[in-house]
């Protein structure tokens, strides 16, 4: 299941909504974003491990670490589509994302996104814990 809280401007409150079933296409969505994500945290740690160690980087992976470096407004975009998409109440939109979370909805999206995938209380509440 997830969950967001979101503040609505308009009437000036905070509104709770709930999915309790994502579709296995959706899942491959939040899937194929991860992968994407954490390919490039590789990438980018190898270029730093590369200048780390005071070695100068090719032209193509100057190029290749300013593009890694800038990603967090595409990926920011990518999470919030996401996460409207996964969640099947037409109030619960992109914009009604960027107007109703808190300044740390970077987190809140991630974690949204985690539980999507199973998360913490899909582990918890795992049969093999029971």
């Amino acid at each position: 299941m997830i969950k967001i809280d979101l503040y609505d401007p308009k009437s000036e409150e905070t509104k709770h909504y709930e999915q309790s079933r994502i579709s296995f296409g959706e899942l491959k969505k939040v899937l194929k974003f991860n992968k994407m994500q954490q390919e490039d945290a590789a990438s980018l740690k190898i270029l730093n491990t590369k200048m780390d160690n005071g070695k100068a980087l090719t032209s193509a992976e100057e190029k290749k670490y300013v593009e890694l470096s800038g990603k967090d407004d595409i990926y920011l975009g990518v999470m919030e589509e996401l996460v409207a998409s996964l969640f099947k109440n037409p109030k619960v939109t992109v914009q009604s994302i960027d107007d109703g979370l808190e300044s740390d909805g970077m987190s809140t999206l991630s974690d949204i996104l985690a539980d999507a995938m199973g998360g913490v209380e899909a582990d918890a509440n795992h049969p093999a814990k029971k």
